[in-house]
């Protein structure tokens, strides 16, 4: 698949040209344009549902229970009340039927997210193609081939008493235990006052993807704690999002968790990303990955801060961190930052008793930053050399190069 990926200059010229590159984006609105003209008709589409504007939760429902695997239920714009379970069945997909993207609306509940919880027996296989989703997340269980593309996702209300660390279950879209699933051109939204997260690739998840998707825009709807978190069991993509956070919000440290939260992986690649927004301390940087193995960090674009690298005692079954490329990259900072947080940094908490093994930092550009190796807590550059691995190539603000003895290192500047 061909990606375009745009420079972050070009972004910004877009940020100056209106309030925001989503701020125009009526949130009704998707961000492609259907091939099927502005409506259908039930009679001309065979084997497919028809969902009407004004139709209440129930009767939408009924069409999707009159479907069979492979049809389409179709969407006409509209508001659409969401106070309870939409009933999907596997195979089926649910999209607009015009250009313009219909809504469901679960504000309604207004203490928190209203949950769908999905399994397999009723969402394998199934697609969300072009719906604005308000105040809804979806918990898709031990299923596969679930895809989510063209949606919007925006009004997510916060938990009273949820933050970083307390009560997790704020992402819009929750894997568990999926196989193959998609998450693709989707815009997620969160707003002042209901921070949370956007997309969570969790435990037991195997060949997911989370591709070309936005997150925030700086502005109104970057109110993100993080925007993705993946501690999915293998082969993850996470490939051509832009996330950009609200830089305002890093006032509030408890609210303040990565721009990608990764850990406890196996087959990982993070590419051709931008990310923006998230403080250059140990409650931000742009990537945090820690606890893992087989992990791409490549061709990305970073602004504000940067890439650390750790190992945790827990979870145990994964205390170490090996087969790690951090090739390509670009970090710009505002300012000369050094230390830990400047860059690249890599540290092993006291206890731990796995192993680095194998880990290359190759060519990336940072001008104002740094790299720093820790040798603290049982490091062993022998391990950390492994198959290749050092720190090799880099462009960043040499004083700020600063390795562990025994690190391989050559050609940086």
């Amino acid at each position: 698949m061909k990606k375009i990926i745009f420079s972050f200059a070009v972004l910004g010229l877009l940020l100056n040209s209106c309030s925001s590159p989503l701020e125009g984006l009526d949130s009704t609105t998707a961000t492609h344009v259907s091939l099927y003209g502005s409506s259908v008709t039930k009679s001309s589409l065979s084997g497919s549902g028809l969902v009407s504007a004004g139709m209440t939760l129930a009767e939408i429902n009924a069409e999707i229970a009159q479907a069979s695997a492979g049809d389409t239920v179709w969407v006409e714009a509209g508001t659409y009340l969401i106070d309870g379970a939409l009933l999907m069945k596997p195979g089926i997909t649910l999209m607009k039927s015009g250009n313009t993207n219909p809504i469901f609306d679960a504000r309604a509940s207004d203490s928190q997210l209203l949950r769908q919880t999905f399994s397999a027996a009723n969402v394998a296989g199934c697609t969300f193609s072009g719906i604005t989703f308000w105040n809804l997340t979806f918990y898709i269980n031990n299923a596969s081939d679930v895809t989510f593309k063209w949606c919007i996702f925006d009004y997510g209300i916060k938990k009273a008493g949820s933050n970083k660390s307390n009560d997790l279950h704020d992402a819009y879209i929750r894997l568990i235990g999926t196989d193959k699933a998609t998450v693709s051109n989707c815009v997620f939204s969160r707003r002042q006052g209901n921070s949370g997260r956007g997309v969570w690739n969790g435990s037991g998840s195997t060949n997911s993807k989370i591709i070309n998707n936005t997150f925030g825009n700086a502005g109104t709807t970057g109110y993100f704690i993080t925007a993705i978190n993946d501690n999915s069991q293998s082969n993850s993509l996470i490939s051509g999002n832009t996330i950009l956070r609200n830089v305002s919000f890093n006032n509030e440290d408890a609210n303040t968790d990565h721009g990608i939260y990764a850990h406890s992986f196996n087959g990982l690649t993070i590419q051709n990303n931008v990310i923006k927004g998230w403080p250059a301390n140990g409650s931000g940087g742009a990537i945090k990955a820690r606890n893992g193995q087989n992990l791409a960090i490549l061709n990305n674009e970073f602004h504000t801060s940067g890439i650390l690298l750790y190992i945790y005692i827990e979870p145990s079954s994964y205390q170490y961190l090996k087969n790690v490329q951090v090739k390509n990259n670009k970090i710009y900072l505002d300012s000369l930052t050094g230390g830990m947080y400047g860059g690249i940094g890599y540290w092993r908490q006291s206890g731990v008793t796995g192993q680095e093994e194998s880990i290359l930092i190759s060519g990336n550009e940072m001008p104002n930053g740094s790299i720093s190796i820790s040798g603290s807590n049982g490091f062993s550059s022998a391990q950390f050399n492994l198959s290749g691995g050092g720190v090799f190539n880099n462009d960043l603000h040499l004083p700020f190069l600063s390795l562990a003895a025994g690190v391989s290192q050559s050609g940086n500047y």
